[in-house]
């Protein structure tokens, strides 16, 4: 079956862990250059958290977005609906983290979003997966 509302998610989750990676790496050379002051910086340290909770998001992207590729139905607007609020959770979670550690403190303003987009979207996978793998074993 084609699904492309589980690709989004897979395409996004790659695109979205190159970028923290890249962050890692950023932050890996910032650690080696032995800066005191910015070792103790509000802006290391909220870039420290949209590495790891990035890679956290981008990783729930594609592992549900697989999911969704393999199990869901594309039509049922619950996994529309899993899809986008996992993206939405992703970009406006660890998203705005990097915004903020930029230097944009507004973005911090939306960061609950996200992270209820987050936790909403996993919640809308549990039925999802539910009926997936009852649909497969009954295959």
């Amino acid at each position: 079956m084609n699904n492309d509302v589980g690709k989004k998610n897979i395409l996004f989750g790659l695109v979205y862990f190159l970028t923290t990676l890249g962050l890692g790496m950023f932050l890996a050379n910032k650690g080696q250059a032995g800066d005191p002051e910015w070792s103790q910086s509000t802006a290391k340290h909220l870039l420290a958290m949209a590495h790891s909770h990035g890679n956290l998001e981008a990783l729930l992207n594609i592992i549900f977005g697989a999911l969704i590729c393999r199990i869901a139905d594309p039509q049922s607007t619950l996994t529309k609906a899993a899809s986008i609020l996992l993206i939405v959770g992703a970009a406006f979670h660890s998203g705005t983290l990097y915004l903020a550690g930029a230097g944009l403190d507004f973005a911090m303003n939306f960061t609950l979003l996200g992270a209820v987009s987050t936790v909403l979207g996993v919640a809308a996978m549990v039925p999802i997966v539910s009926r997936g793998i009852g649909n497969n074993e009954s295959s």
